[in-house]
């Protein structure tokens, strides 16, 4: 995997490593309530979407990169490579010409998620297999 900064495919890198790990877990976003008390919750997916919880994921980059001595990766500029990537998916607001990632209600909850296009994905090598 190729990204035009090293954070991103820090980041990226760690992101697979995460889910692929046992002690973490994506649900189904229609299963949202079978939680996994022994187990990190890293998101949810759908058929076109894997939403990721940021302030998990990024908690857990940022210990690793701690631990092994390495700088944390600059979040705004990941969100931003993959953005340009068509990896992610943002909205608009027409007025101000800015970005900002939607919101979606799993559950009860209405939050901001790393929403990654599951398409885009599976087309591109070494990235999350979802």
């Amino acid at each position: 995997m190729r990204f035009d900064n090293k954070d991103t495919e820090i980041f990226m890198y760690l992101v697979k490593t995460f889910v692929a790990d046992k002690s973490t877990y994506l649900l189904p976003a229609d299963q949202y309530y079978i939680i996994d008390p022994g187990k990190t919750l890293l998101g949810y997916y759908d058929e076109e979407y894997v939403y990721i919880i940021p302030s998990v994921v990024i908690g857990m980059c940022d210990d690793y990169l701690t631990k092994i001595g390495k700088p944390r990766v600059n979040i705004q500029n990941v969100l931003n490579t993959l953005f340009r990537a068509n990896l992610i998916k943002v909205g608009w607001v027409m007025r101000k010409d800015m970005r900002y990632r939607p919101e979606k209600r799993i559950g009860g909850k209405r939050r901001r998620y790393i929403t990654f296009i599951r398409k885009k994905l599976n087309s591109r090598k070494g990235t999350i297999d979802a």
